[in-house]
């Protein structure tokens, strides 16, 4: 059995093992239920939720209920990009449906047409999306569910062309929560629309090759960020902030990228953000040579790699805005139900919105009726209602592209036969 011994926030120093809090760790911002006290950093965050906690001495340092003085920290103040705007969301998921459904078939004609002129050897012509990226920012600042919702849904028939949009949602979501201004919200969002158009000019055997790629191929691969640049120069129109975006997509904080082998905050802070977005969508998407996992997973890899390939602190402010259960996720509350985060609760990110789809016996809903778990705290037990666990994409037979987005009848029987 461990021994815990309770202990003022004030006397926590690095080394100590935090095993429980003086509250439920759902009501609080940590990821995972028992953690080593590496950093000042932690101990911060621990003394805007708690006022004690209990450590595990057998795990971590014994305290020393005499010492109180606290080390000083000085914030590193490259370590993010200044706030300009504090966003408020404006509209309901509901209510933003119809702007960004509009908004994402655009995109995805844009998409299309630029990438096509590339195969085809022609300069692309960026004023065909100029207007369309205006428009996904805009429903992005009222509300970002309802795109990155739809980001999760549909997908184009190349994955490269799907790639592109969704970490565009992606990444202007990310500069939103960050609090970026308009040009640099403008920015970001075509650097990473277009920071793969050079995979255009590559073979496209190579793209689609569902194994492990040779070294010869991986070197060949890796030219697609300087094919991207020299074609969005030629183009015009494309800022310098988002050509060095381009540039640095997929440079690694521990300076394992490429192409400059930059190190830290070397990389420009796009190019770190739009690093950690790439990744994120990647993995959770059906690729030809990986399925995809699920956004919770996802999630929780990110943590795992931060300050080897991510900054830890564009980390931690990319998950603070998606949540731990992303928009889009396939979930399972401890009342046996199944459901699809719908929506977040900004202030608890552990509590979003979720639309139910299997009841408690696993049987499909007629209506899918939505819960706000900020407002719906209780089973019918009288239980604390509760997301227990991410699902797996497919899971329960559940195809969430042909779920939400076909006027069919669905049901789990109907899925698998399917």
């Amino acid at each position: 059995m461990a021994h815990l011994l309770k202990v003022n926030i004030e006397a926590l120093k690095l080394g100590m093992y935090v095993a429980q809090l003086d509250r439920p760790w759902l009501e609080t911002t940590f990821l995972f239920e028992g953690f080593r006290v590496d950093k000042i950093e932690d101990i911060d965050m621990l003394r805007d939720k708690c006022h004690y906690v209990y450590v595990d001495v057998e795990k971590g340092e014994w305290p020393d209920e005499h010492e109180f003085a606290m080390p000083v920290r000085i914030p590193d103040k490259d370590a993010l990009p200044n706030r300009v705007i504090t966003y408020e969301d404006e509209t309901d998921v509901r209510t933003e449906m119809a702007a960004a459904e509009a908004c994402y078939g655009a995109l995805t004609n844009g998409v299309n047409t630029i990438m096509d002129d590339v195969k085809s050897g022609k300069t692309p012509n960026l004023k065909t999306v100029k207007g369309t990226v205006e428009g996904m920012i805009a429903s992005l600042k009222r509300n970002p569910d309802a795109l990155i919702w739809l980001s999760k849904l549909k997908q184009a028939d190349n994955y490269t062309y799907s790639h592109a949009i969704n970490c565009s949602i992606l990444a202007v979501a990310f500069a939103r929560h960050l609090g970026m201004g308009a040009s640099e919200l403008r920015d970001i969002a075509f650097g990473t629309l277009l920071f793969d158009i050079g995979k255009m000019k590559l073979p496209q055997e190579l793209l689609v090759k569902p194994g492990r790629l040779t070294g010869e191929e991986f070197t060949l691969l890796k030219k697609h960020v300087t094919y991207s640049v020299e074609l969005l120069h030629e183009s015009k129109g494309v800022s310098p902030r988002a050509l060095e975006l381009v540039a640095n997509h997929h440079e690694r904080f521990d300076g394992s990228g490429y192409p400059g082998r930059l190190v830290g905050q070397n990389i420009p802070v796009m190019g770190r953000m739009a690093a950690i977005v790439d990744c994120y969508e990647a993995v959770t998407s059906d690729r030809p040579y990986a399925k995809g996992i699920s956004s919770h997973e996802a999630i929780r890899k990110l943590y795992e790699w931060r300050d080897v390939d991510f900054q830890e602190q564009l980390v931690e402010q990319f998950i603070q805005c998606l949540g731990v259960y992303p928009t889009g996720s396939l979930v399972e509350l401890n009342s046996g139900e199944v459901g699809v985060v719908y929506g977040q609760n900004r202030i608890r990110r552990l509590r979003p919105k979720v639309m139910m789809i299997l009841n408690a016996e696993k049987v499909a809903y007629g209506i899918f009726p939505i819960v706000d778990l900020m407002d719906q705290t209780q089973t019918k037990e009288g239980k604390p209602l509760e997301i227990v666990r991410g699902l797996d994409p497919g899971s329960y037979g559940i195809d969430m592209g042909g779920l939400f987005l076909s006027n069919e009848p669905w049901s789990p029987d109907a899925a698998k036969q399917a």
